[in-house]
């Protein structure tokens, strides 16, 4: 008797388990790694604050954004009733509440480079800071005493008062989390204001939905499109105001805006930011480093269409099982083989915390989220976006991305690779992850250098074309202006750019280019043809080196490349070409690693030579043997 009560006991505790929201055992184990790093010290004038591991670009910093871990610590104690998560967020609400700008011009702000005693740094983030403590305050309210109460209260005062006064302003994800933060603080706050209320309105409608283009992307990352921060954080925050408003128009505006965005979402549940205006942060997990992340875009949305439920668990497991390091959000697949990115900045792991706990709090509740198809699981389509010149393609057995984007009024020209080259390429069954090709920056450079490491001079993952003539550096990867053209033909979807070799700061060569890929069921043929003056050329293929890769010339023309998969092989094989050839395998291979999307590859050089300014051209297979 006794073994069958323990019997059913265990299996209903096992089904319990078993049964339980992968989004709140996703946000409890992020939670405790953030606990983790609490200053626990009553006397240490940062008590309560984060420490971040990382040593690279700043050794062991506390980030003051770290504080919107507030928000998920308040909603995994309201989950668990663990007073270690409600005694932590109190601790943590009230440092943010204690290194809030009082005095200057941006009063009532919180600077994102903290410790910031000549108010230069960034302050939009203050919307993102002031939307955790907001949450967090309706959650731990009946836990604060009188005086964290007033507070608390004052603090979101003069923060709302501040997004008021100074958005809009940086880029555009700004707006609508700006909107949806003055909204949320105005149903919570002891003394909202009308204004707050105004401003969201003014910001929401003039500022964010005014700049949907008719491909239903939102323009404003750079004064362009970026597919990780409107995934990552516009979409959601649009999605957020339309629920605490209940207004059906914009919630629709949202769902419309995801649909279009949810075609990059990869076939293993990362996202595609390749070729976004800002991919000099992409990582493959949400998009990009420091929004908050995919997850409450997909799950406030859910009830709008049966794919953003099955996204959105997607792509939570592929945080859980491809993207955590030592409990920790890294940086990317190899991240953790470079001292730069490990232990990695606590950014990412914060941040999708605050997404995951609004997805848990505001997600739309609905049972067909698993079963529903990702387009990414479809088969044969591809979609074009002529305005934008990026191509999505999925084969029986590859999904790409090509792009021709050339947005470079905000970000330099060498901040994105471009040019008509594949920047992502996911074979199924490659490797760990599938990537079979990537992409980084053209050059590194650290933009927003509190967000991106050290780094030795490293080469673009890209796949390219290039030359160089009396010092100067050419490639296809720097023209801006490109043209895209893209077939169904009978067998295989045509991809093809014409434009000009460039230098990265733009300046023409007389060689200009047309690049071709072929996507056929199984394999990709990519044709080479330049023109224009006689010169030494290279077409650089690096490939994606996950542990136990290898790749080894079998003959003149053909590259083996072996996983760690017994008996799987993969090829790159020169299918012809109208002048001589030499393959070169591993030149300067030490150089190809990013930290963004955190992938190592190892290149195969195809050089050739062109005796006159006549067209010669090569053509490529790449697939499985």
């Amino acid at each position: 008797m006794r073994i069958t009560i323990l019997f059913v006991l265990l299996f209903i505790s096992g089904n319990l388990f078993a049964q339980k929201d992968p989004y709140q055992t996703t946000l409890q184990s992020l939670c405790d790694v953030l606990l983790s790093t609490q200053i626990n010290e009553s006397s240490d004038p940062n008590f309560g604050a984060l420490v971040c591991r990382s040593t690279n670009p700043e050794n062991h910093p506390i980030h003051s954004r770290a504080a919107e871990a507030v928000y998920p610590f308040a909603v995994a104690y309201k989950l668990t009733h663990k007073v270690q998560y409600r005694d932590a967020a109190i601790k943590l609400g009230n440092w943010l509440v204690k290194i809030q700008e009082t005095k200057g011009k941006n009063a009532g702000g919180w600077s994102e480079s903290w410790p910031d005693p000549e108010q230069k740094g960034w302050h939009g983030t203050t919307t993102d800071q002031l939307i955790s403590l907001a949450g967090a305050y309706t959650i731990l309210k009946p836990w604060l005493n009188a005086a964290e109460i007033e507070n608390w209260n004052q603090s979101m005062n003069a923060a709302a008062d501040y997004i008021v006064a100074t958005f809009p302003l940086g880029n555009i994800n700004y707006n609508p989390t700006g909107a949806a933060t003055l909204l949320y603080t105005y149903k919570v706050a002891a003394r909202p204001k009308e204004r707050w209320l105004i401003k969201a309105d003014s910001l929401m409608n003039n500022s964010t939905l005014n700049f949907v283009t008719n491909d239903n992307f939102l323009s404003g990352e750079g004064k362009g499109i970026d597919q990780g921060y409107n995934i990552a954080q516009s979409i959601g925050y649009i999605a957020l105001y339309a629920l605490l408003k209940d207004d059906p128009r914009i919630k629709q505006i949202a769902a419309n805006l995801l649909k279009t965005h949810r075609l990059f979402v990869y076939p293993n549940g990362s996202i595609d930011n390749s070729w976004g205006t800002r991919s000099f942060k992409w990582n493959y997990e949400s998009g990009t480093k420091t929004a908050p992340g995919v997850y409450f875009s997909f799950a406030l949305l859910a009830d709008m269409d049966p794919q953003f439920g099955a996204a959105g668990l997607k792509c939570l497991e592929y945080l859980n099982t491809c993207a955590m390091q030592d409990g920790w959000i890294g940086y990317g697949p190899h991240a953790a083989n470079h001292s730069s990115s490990s232990p990695p900045c606590n950014y990412s792991t914060f941040a999708r915390a605050q997404s995951i706990a609004l997805a848990i709090e505001y997600g739309a509740k609905t049972k067909a989220r698993e079963k529903a198809l990702l387009p990414a699981q479809q088969l044969s389509w591809y979609q074009f976006f002529p305005d934008i010149k990026v191509a999505v393609i999925r084969t029986p057995k590859m999904m790409a991305t090509v792009s021709a984007y050339g947005e470079i009024r905000r970000y330099p020209r060498e901040s994105v690779c471009r040019g008509g080259s594949i920047t992502n390429l996911w074979y199924d069954g490659f490797g760990k992850n599938g990537f079979l090709q990537s992409s980084s920056v053209s050059a590194y450079d650290r933009i927003e250098a509190m967000h991106m490491p050290v780094e030795k001079n490293l080469l673009p993952l890209t796949s390219r074309i290039e030359f160089t003539k009396d010092t100067a550096y050419y490639a296809n990867i720097f023209e801006a202006e490109g043209e895209m053209d893209v077939l169904q033909e009978t067998d295989h979807v045509k991809v093809s750019t014409v434009g000009n070799m460039q230098t990265i700061k733009g300046v023409e060569s007389a060689s200009s280019y047309l690049l071709t890929n072929r996507f056929y069921d199984s394999y990709l043929v990519k044709e080479i043809t330049v023109k224009g003056e006689s010169q030494q050329y290279n077409i650089v293929e690096p490939i994606v080196k996950d542990k136990g890769t290898t790749l080894r010339l079998k003959n003149d023309s053909t590259v083996i490349i072996k996983t760690a998969v017994p008996n799987e092989e993969w090829e790159l094989k020169v299918l012809n070409s109208t002048v001589p050839y030499k393959i070169t395998l591993g030149k300067d291979a030490d150089r190809y690693w990013s930290p963004f999307p955190g992938v190592e590859a190892y290149p195969v050089v195809i050089s050739f030579s062109t005796g006159s300014a006549a067209p010669q051209t090569l053509k490529i297979a790449l697939g499985k043997k």
